[in-house]
């Protein structure tokens, strides 16, 4: 596949509190050409990723609008057809810098929802459990002996019987359970929304499960054992397979390429070994989990997108990528 490399087209949009926008918007040409310079990060992990964007010679009252926690996405595409490559919320935003020549204020904005902060106690559920319990009661007696003999009297007793208790207890899945159905009742109790679940193997618990600690973490725990993994994309969180063919797939030939492939031993923790780093013209749909299939001279067969970085200075983009086998 060629890449084309015409008509580049470059945004940069902000939504306030008031349900204001701000665009910034490049496209090279009069009145658009705005230069600026992103950092989009993608990866197979369950942590959701830092972007940057850089803007250049803001005005005082452009720079002001912008706050922390607004909305933001980042979007390219090759022609006028808006591609978005990660939208979140603004965390950081930097003193404004100046060489004497060139202002710079650099943006930083988290893309998706972090779920880390969850607590264990979101897991717990309302239960009734039986309990011992107890009432007095009040009974009218007749003296036996002695000289109250035939005389009426009140007596208390303290009488123990069987009652129910609500109680908060951590949720607790059956023998016999699926994976599948733990992961999205733990989802679920605690909130976290995930988009897709594709999971290359689904075991069943060999003995009752307890839900014991922080969601996300018990999360990160359980899909390593579906033998799949759970990411960010597009700043969803999703759990796939990666070595799943259900995938949207680019050809890369050697006409794409920047530089020829590069093996990366050190940069995967994979069973299946290290992972060929690629450089190639900006491709806005490719992400975590996008399948590669490799027609260059250098590097051929199937692969998955494990991670990687779109840049744009405001004259290069680029994509970036680590890419397993499959």
């Amino acid at each position: 596949m060629a890449i084309t490399t015409k008509d580049p087209h470059a945004w940069f949009v902000a939504t306030n509190d008031a349900g204001e926008t701000q665009t910034v918007y490049n496209n090279e040409r009069y009145e658009h050409d705005y230069p600026f310079g992103f950092e989009v990060n993608f990866a197979d992990i369950a942590s959701p990723q830092q972007n940057t964007v850089t803007l250049y010679n803001m005005s005082k009252e452009h720079r002001e609008f912008y706050q922390k926690k607004q909305h933001c996405y980042v979007a390219f595409n090759w022609g006028k057809d808006k591609k978005i490559l990660a939208e979140g919320y603004i965390t950081k935003i930097d003193v404004n810098q100046s060489d004497g020549v060139t202002d710079t204020l650099v943006i930083t904005f988290t893309e998706g929802t972090d779920y880390n902060n969850i607590q264990a106690r979101k897991l717990k559920v309302t239960k009734k459990k039986a309990v011992n319990k107890y009432k007095h009661i009040t009974k009218t007696e007749t003296y036996k002996t002695g000289k109250k003999k035939g005389q009426k009297h009140e007596v208390k007793h303290r009488v123990k019987y069987r009652g129910t208790k609500t109680v908060r207890a951590n949720k607790t899945f059956r023998k016999g359970t699926d994976y599948k159905t733990i992961i999205k009742g733990i989802a679920s109790q605690a909130g976290i929304k995930i988009t897709s679940i594709d999971l290359a193997e689904n075991p069943k618990m060999k003995r009752p499960y307890t839900a014991h600690g922080k969601p996300l973490t018990l999360l990160k725990k359980l899909v390593p054992k579906t033998k799949s993994k759970m990411v960010y994309i597009g700043g969803k969180l999703e759990i796939v397979n990666p070595k799943s063919n259900k995938r949207t797939w680019y050809g890369i030939d050697d006409q794409d390429l920047v530089q020829p492939p590069s093996y990366n031993e050190d940069g995967s923790d994979d069973e299946d070994g290290g992972t060929w780093e690629i450089t190639i013209p900006l491709v806005p749909d490719i992400t975590t989990n996008v399948g590669i299939l490799m027609e260059s001279k250098y590097l051929k067969g199937k692969y998955y997108v494990k991670s990687g970085q779109h840049t744009f200075d405001g004259e290069n983009p680029q994509t970036q990528c680590s890419l397993s086998a499959i």
